[in-house]
């Protein structure tokens, strides 16, 4: 038999036997430091990795304190993918074998009797996404008055998948008084400020002695050629989704440009330059701040004064020419207690002064790679299953299937052919632009809510360019998108 380390011998015996079924004899890092303040029934925020041994982290406390004399969920773990589900859920499941406890597993995209027959069968623990968790609520197939342990796995990509109505429709299927635990890989501010929502008086645990706070604000840049600029901050844009931002350039050339390049490829965006009339320039703040708008590109000077409280995102085209303006065009997100995103591209000979103006202005701006086609298309696979989720939870069951099973056979169609195929995607491509959940997270709020390539094309000169002259993008047109669905 396996010899535990103190920390793992601590545990009831039961349990133990659990944790030697997974081969384990010494606990990671993050086991080292939640399992004595989660044992002792703290609320925790806890920092850490995918591969950190955080499952272990909280399941081991779930199988510890459970009663399974009670047929009735005590424990509901969140978690942001269906294969994230799954592996927590077996995890947890050899855990408390020893101890009988019954864990299942809850994701859409699969049928629903095996999810019922654990549930019949009395499932301790439950383990899933939200929207079918939600979905199993609403159908009365679940019930949470015993939940007395909540984990919100990997926070970070819950709320970027658009997840956040569903967590707070939960919410108030849960008992008050309960133990809530919130894991992430970083602990932005809209992870913090939904912790506010869940947690009480959380203790912070950091894997690392130099581990820093979270701010208002999100800070990171991306390093990118002049070239390919303007296509990367597509990339960016497709794989953030932001709900709204403001693009900020150095010159009326790069404004009129990107204005005209975002257009161009189906996104809602305006501009406000010197060059336009001031009845244009206050049409498109109108927009702006109405949720008509979603991108707004602008220059330093145009977006002084700029106060929207709903904003969402700053993403600088252009760097930055000075630490002032740096934090002029941040403060334009984060604002009214809600959390921000600055995002900054960084080309050529400005990567030396925007190191200066850290240094400056003391602010930690991480260096992020830019988004691979990959990675992209799987957030977008995501972001698609949590969008359908949210469309059809509102039917029976049985109208689900007449509804949408129906269309299956003509599915397997498209998928035969190449034109199927392409047809297939453009109503993918449609529906994801058109069917944008409220993701945002308000601070100390409870109620509140966080293409194919073009050819090369001219551009105007970037960084600092004094030319006057005319736009080599064809003036970029007004936005004239409609509004978008809130």
């Amino acid at each position: 038999m396996t010899d535990l380390s103190d920390i793992f011998a601590s545990q009831p015996e039961a349990v133990q036997d659990g944790i030697r079924d997974l081969g384990w004899s010494e606990p990671t890092p993050v086991q080292e430091k939640v399992l004595p303040p989660m044992a002792e029934g703290r609320d925790l925020i806890v920092q850490a990795h995918t591969g950190s041994g955080k499952t272990g982290a909280f399941g081991i406390p779930i199988i510890a304190r459970l009663d399974t004399s009670i047929a009735a969920c005590q424990a509901l773990v969140m978690s942001p993918t269906r294969e994230l589900a799954n592996q927590v859920a077996l995890e947890i499941e050899t855990l408390g074998k020893h101890v009988g406890a019954n864990c299942v597993p809850v994701y859409g995209g699969v049928g629903y009797t095996q999810q019922l027959e654990g549930f019949a069968a009395g499932a301790h623990v439950v383990v899933g996404t939200p929207g079918r968790i939600l979905d199993h609520l609403g159908s009365g197939n679940l019930n949470f008055d015993q939940v007395g342990t909540l984990v919100l796995d990997e926070a970070d990509e819950l709320l970027s998948l658009g997840f956040w109505p569903d967590m707070r429709e939960i919410q108030k299927h849960l008992p008050k008084e309960r133990q809530s635990c919130l894991f992430s890989a970083t602990i932005p501010e809209r992870v913090r400020s939904l912790s506010r929502v869940f947690l009480n008086d959380p203790l912070f645990v950091s894997l690392s002695d130099d581990q820093l706070s979270p701010q208002q604000i999100e800070h990171y840049y991306v390093v990118t050629t002049a070239q390919a600029k303007e296509a990367n901050l597509a990339r960016i844009i497709e794989d953030e989704d932001p709900e709204s931002a403001i693009i900020f350039c150095n010159t009326k050339d790069d404004v009129r440009f990107v204005t005209s390049y975002l257009t161009r490829r189906g996104l809602d965006a305006d501009q406000i330059s010197g060059d336009l009339s001031q009845v244009a320039r206050e049409d498109a703040m109108r927009r702006m701040k109405n949720g008509s708008l979603r991108f707004l590109v602008a220059t330093d000077v145009a977006a002084r004064g700029i106060d929207i409280s709903d904003l969402t995102h700053v993403i600088s085209y252009s760097a930055p020419q000075s630490p002032e303006v740096y934090v002029h065009r941040t403060g334009r997100t984060g604002r009214a207690g809600k959390a921000g995103v600055a995002i900054s591209l960084v080309s050529g000979l400005d990567i030396g002064n925007f190191r200066y103006l850290q240094n400056v202005n003391k602010i930690e701006i991480t260096e992020r790679k830019l988004p691979t086609e990959i990675d992209i298309l799987a957030r977008l696979r995501k972001r698609l299953a949590v969008k359908v989720e949210h469309e059809i939870r509102s039917l029976p069951e049985q109208e689900r299937r007449a509804k949408v099973d129906r269309y299956i056979p003509m599915v397997e169609d498209l998928i035969s052919t190449p034109d199927g195929k392409r047809d297939l995607a453009a109503l993918c491509a449609f529906y994801l632009q058109e069917h944008k959940p409220e993701t945002t997270v308000t601070v100390g709020d409870e109620d509140a809510p966080p293409a194919p390539e073009e050819p090369p094309r001219k551009r105007p000169r970037s960084r600092g360019s004094k030319s006057g002259g005319r736009s080599r993008s064809g003036g970029g047109s007004r936005g004239s998108s409609r509004p978008r669905k809130r």
